[in-house]
């Protein structure tokens, strides 16, 4: 081993300063990003380790950490687009195993054709109440994983599990391979991200705004404006008549927008992605315990990266250009 590295030591010494110059570079810049998903790896640990869980029921409006089961939104279910399943949330690729040609002959190799992930909003829901939780911009850890092959391209639309449409369709492999992640109805839910409430964000228009759209349909209607607002009978709103209406137009809008701040302030939590690269936004189907350990873990094998490359880089500059 010792002759071996003499031996490289020695190439080194006598190859190009450029080449070598390019080497540390490269080195520097490797080095460098693992560094940062070390840091980022132990900043989600950190983060979650430090946020306290609260409750869907009475969670305040901010950065919070939740923990419930997933529930499905609205009477049409979201299906998993390969294998039919229902699901909360999924991803999926398609890939083909294409010939390449190359110098010295031809290879083959997996080409993604086709990819994407659910978008679709979906209820966290735990003893005290539910929010519904947006997935766009989430770093999703889905506990569900399926992964088939087939000689040809079909969506499993009947709902079958993906190891019958396996069965089905391959019998010794196929050209075309299927990966499915998934994140099941009632599966355990971990997540933290920004809780906002709706109603704080449905009132986009003035008081008075309402009152002269409310004012503007009415005209439009004038037999029930009159029948309405036409005290004497006269068969005309005069001005004592309109002053009445614009008041009840007015009282109208009030409630109107009352009773819609309430709906959704009861009614309706979001959570979503936070816009603050150090505010992490997370959704997970494994308990928050797990998440902690594997970011752990990754962290620990980025800092061995950096370890490896910076000593390579530095050995590679006192050999050569030291």
């Amino acid at each position: 081993m010792s002759w071996w590295l003499t031996d490289f030591g020695n190439r080194i010494g006598q190859a190009d300063p450029a080449g070598i110059v390019v080497a540390i570079v490269f080195l520097s810049a490797a080095a460098a990003f693992v560094a940062w998903r070390c840091w980022h790896h132990l900043h989600k640990a950190r983060t979650i380790e430090d946020i306290p869980t609260a409750k869907a029921g009475s969670a305040h409006q901010g950065y919070v950490e939740l923990e419930g089961i997933g529930k499905l939104m609205g009477d049409v279910p979201t299906t998993a687009p390969l294998s039919g399943l229902p699901c909360v949330w999924y991803r999926y690729r398609v890939e083909e195993l294409r010939r390449v040609y190359a110098k010295g002959g031809t290879r083959q190799r997996w080409v993604t054709v086709e990819k994407g992930e659910s978008k679709e909003t979906f209820w966290l829901e735990d003893e005290t109440g539910r929010i519904a939780v947006d997935p766009e911009g989430a770093d999703v850890s889905p506990k569900h994983k399926d992964v088939w092959r087939s000689r040809q391209w079909s969506r499993g639309s009947k709902g079958w599990p993906a190891f019958v449409i396996q069965f089905l369709t391959s019998r010794s492999g196929g050209s075309y391979r299927f990966t499915e992640q998934r994140i099941n109805p009632n599966d355990g839910l971990y997540a933290i991200g920004l809780l906002k409430n709706l109603g704080s964000h449905m009132a986009t228009t003035t008081v008075d705004e309402d009152v002269r759209e409310l004012l503007r349909q009415w005209k439009s209607d004038q037999a029930t404006l009159k029948q309405r607002f036409d005290l004497n009978e006269d068969g005309k709103i005069d001005e004592k008549e309109w002053r009445l209406a614009r008041s009840q137009a007015r009282r109208e809008a009030r409630q109107a927008r009352q009773e819609s701040v309430k709906e959704f302030s009861e009614g309706i939590n979001l959570m979503t992605r936070t816009n603050d690269r150090t505010r992490p936004y997370i959704i997970s189907a494994y308990p928050q315990e797990d998440l902690v350990k594997s970011y752990h873990r990754w962290a620990m094998l980025y800092g061995v990266g950096f370890f490896v490359l910076g000593s390579a880089g530095l050995w590679l500059f006192n050999t050569r250009l030291g």
